[in-house]
């Protein structure tokens, strides 16, 4: 029996990145920008710098997300919106110092040299 497997509960919902929010967005400008555009969302997590994270019931309302704020001028800004990619590590967190330094590039990170392969 593989206990590894039986730890990991099936993925119901889908988790959105929203990027590039004014920095006065909390999670009521951002519920009620779901709500004017019909969109579901079940848990908004705003982060300081201008970014978010927002689960969606289904695969469906994400992309339906997606496709309607992607580019939507919110409060000036236009708005990121893409799939969120679950990561091991956080990015450029003080862990694994011996590695190649990560380096901001637009609105993510990589590590230097990561282009090149």
């Amino acid at each position: 029996m593989n206990t590894a497997a039986a730890k990991i509960p099936p993925i119901t919902m889908s988790k959105l990145y929203i990027g590039n929010l004014p920095l006065e967005t909390n999670e009521n400008t951002l519920r009620q920008l779901f709500l004017e555009h019909n969109l579901s969302c079940t848990n908004i997590l705003v982060k300081r710098g201008g970014y978010a994270f927002v689960d969606c019931p289904d695969q469906s309302s994400a992309d339906k997300a997606i496709d309607k704020l992607n580019g939507y001028s919110f409060n000036g800004s236009p708005l990121v919106v893409e799939p969120s990619v679950a990561s091991g590590k956080k990015r450029g967190s003080m862990t694994g110092l011996s590695e190649a330094p990560t380096v901001q590039v637009g609105n993510g990170w990589m590590r230097s040299g990561a282009a090149a392969r």
